[in-house]
């Protein structure tokens, strides 16, 4: 299916009109370009002139967004689908967290959509929110016809973006079921798994034979069963499959940090019992980050627990080096997603959730006065997330960048330029990606790996586990004050005693230690703004 096809029409027209593009750059040298009107005029036969103006600071990874050969005839066609000018206000990436602080404080010169510095809001953003400084979106995403796309973001996203009872920000969004367990699939076959593992019990079998059972076949004790860094995002992972919840959970009407719980302590004990048994390297607490990654492709270990992508990664380095099979060598090597896990055949699978945000769209006050500012805002933004607006912010034009195939998918053609050499480069950055992550209709031509990834993205975001009091922590004196702290104590306890450098009472002491730095302080505040809450 071909895309958006009475844009065509107007495509001439566009260009003639791109010779009218303003530019303007700041004294700081990052570039400030406002969009170019279609001179075509809408279906509607509404002016371009006529469309009204939004402005928007987001960030430049590449220090050409929007600014190369043919980018006139993307922001035509944005401005044209859209029926919105947008005043792009690019900020180079490098800078962006010291330029957003300034902005922050010049109210005369806000931008009416401001991209926070972070993935997250926190700090200056929630100071900010507490000053009213950002429009509550509440209210405007009940309207579902107006805002169709918005409108489907999930509540517990929102939670992320919600200070003191008000949705101060929208996501650019991340893969909520992203995380989970891939493992090497020729190995299992070699030591006799012929299933995937769906339970704690059956990945230990998994992790035992990869590492006692010579599952690459080179007759040496020279493997391990899963692969650990310094990194302990994978430990939070597995937390999940026992039912301990995703930093906290909800027991008999109050929220309780995990560490609390039985089910946390199992986690736990789990993990120090593979690593006494040697099915983790030893030294897994000192390998680098920069490492990670690196063992399960060098064929070191056999499984992997962190972002499903890492899986993908792998295979893809196996078929661009060639890797063998060990069972058959004429075929490469493969990996399998399994993306979440059960405690046991009684239990659900669980994995635990991302916050579903990747980056956070803040509606100004003094930037958007009015709320039909704030309308004109989300309604660019809606319309970015329609099918044509992903196509074109991620894949760019067709018979430019790509094709449509027989089958109707998207073919990105070899044109030899790098990512930010291309017409579109930069509009993908402010894209929401709600609540489709790419274009449904077309699709893009994949191969095998990517396809069985997003296969299992999918089917995992239905067992991902969310953070019951993130909305809570964000309006949290305690947490905004020592979360970050609070967070490396326990962290560093739960490393220790997997390690055996602490006992059960070492542990203990630690949690201690926790609670009077303020953790205790925490719990308090989280569970009277829970119970506070109308809309739990």
């Amino acid at each position: 299916m071909r895309l958006n096809k009475r844009l065509a029409a107007t495509a001439m027209a566009a260009l003639m009109a791109s010779s009218m593009l303003v530019g303007c750059g700041s004294d700081s040298g990052s570039a400030t370009q406002a969009g170019t009107s279609a001179a075509g005029g809408s279906e509607s036969g509404q002016e371009s002139g006529d469309y009204p103006t939004i402005t928007f600071m987001l960030t430049d990874h590449s220090g050409n967004a929007l600014k190369n050969d043919h980018s006139d005839e993307v922001i035509a066609k944005m401005e044209e689908y859209t029926e919105t000018h947008v005043d792009f206000q690019w900020q180079a990436n490098d800078t962006y967290g010291e330029k957003f602080g300034v902005v922050l404080m010049d109210k005369a010169n806000m931008p009416m959509i401001l991209t926070a510095p972070s993935a997250n809001i926190e700090g200056s953003v929630i100071e900010a929110a507490r000053k009213n400084a950002f429009w509550d979106l509440t209210p405007f995403l009940e309207d579902e016809e107006a805002y169709p796309n918005l409108s489907q973001i999930r509540d517990e996203v929102k939670d992320g973006l919600t200070v003191d009872g008000k949705l101060i920000g929208l996501p650019r969004s991340r893969v909520i079921g992203r995380n989970g367990m891939v493992y090497r699939t020729d190995w299992a076959e070699k030591v006799g798994i012929t299933e995937e593992p769906t339970t704690v019990d059956e990945v230990y079998d998994m992790l035992y034979k990869f590492t006692n059972d010579d599952p690459d076949g080179n007759g040496k004790d020279d493997t391990w069963g899963m692969e650990m860094c310094k990194y302990t995002g994978p430990i939070d992972i597995i937390q999940t499959w026992f039912g301990a919840g995703n930093g906290w959970v909800e027991q008999d009407g109050k929220l309780v940090p995990v560490h609390q719980t039985e089910e946390y302590m199992e986690a736990v004990n789990w993990m120090k019992k593979i690593y006494d048994e040697g099915l983790i390297r030893s030294d897994w607490a000192a390998v680098d980050t920069t490492d990670w990654g690196k063992g399960i492709q060098k064929g070191e270990v056999g499984v992997f627990v962190d972002v499903l992508d890492s899986g993908k990664r792998a295979w893809d380095y196996y078929e661009d080096n060639n890797i063998a099979s060990v069972v058959n060598p004429d075929e490469t090597a493969t990996i399998t997603y399994v993306g979440p896990v059960a405690k046991d055949a009684n239990s659900e699978r669980r994995t635990m959730a991302t916050s579903g945000i990747a980056g956070v769209f803040l509606i100004t006050k003094d930037g958007a006065k009015t709320e039909e500012d704030v309308k004109n805002c989300l309604h660019y933004l809606d319309k970015m997330c329609d099918n044509e607006m992903l196509v074109l912010a991620d894949y760019g034009l067709e018979g430019i960048t790509y094709e449509i195939n027989e089958d109707g998918e998207i073919e990105l053609l070899d044109t030899g330029l790098d990512v930010s050499q291309t017409p579109n480069s930069g509009l993908n950055q402010a894209l929401c990606y709600v609540p489709n992550s790419a274009s449904t209709d077309p699709v893009l031509k994949q191969d095998t790996q990517t396809q069985l990834l997003n296969e299992i993205q999918k089917f995992s975001e239905d067992y991902a586990v969310f953070n019951p009091a993130t909305k809570y922590l964000l309006s949290s004196d305690a947490n905004a004050e020592n979360g970050t702290e609070l967070t490396q104590i326990l962290d560093d306890a739960r490393t220790q005693y997997i390690c055996g450098a602490i006992d059960e009472a070492g542990l203990q002491a630690q949690w201690d230690e926790w609670a009077r730095r303020g953790g205790e302080q925490m719990i308090q505040e989280v569970n009277e703004l829970y119970q506070a809450d109308q809309n739990k």
